[in-house]
């Protein structure tokens, strides 16, 4: 029962990473790793969701504090990878057209 109620919790987490690279802008998915101090550069379009995940991994330790939530990015990169291939037409155009999402830059800070 307790997995379950669990497993209940997660799932409006799934595959937020993708959400968020395909829904916010540039500016915002840059100010949001930068809350994270991740140390990511850029992220391609393609695989954003499992490339904002990792760098959201990758940040100090400090914004990630808890094992359970470390647990949470690799469960949602797991659902995050079959998004971002479900996408790929999308994300293949707009990183021919725009390129990465430049996280480093001193453009949004």
């Amino acid at each position: 029962m307790k997995f379950l109620i669990f497993a209940l919790c997660i799932l409006p987490l799934t595959a937020c990473g993708t959400f968020t690279t395909l829904t916010s802008t540039d500016r915002e998915i840059a100010a949001n790793l930068k809350k994270q101090n991740s140390s990511c550069e850029s992220i391609p379009r393609v695989y954003s969701g499992l490339s904002y995940n990792m760098c959201k991994m990758h940040s100090s330790s400090d914004s990630i504090n808890v094992d359970l939530l470390l647990g949470v990015y690799l469960l949602d990169s797991v659902v995050s990878t079959a998004t971002d291939t479900a996408v790929l037409p999308v994300t293949i155009y707009r990183q021919n057209k725009s390129g990465n999402i430049l996280v480093r830059s001193s453009e949004y800070y």
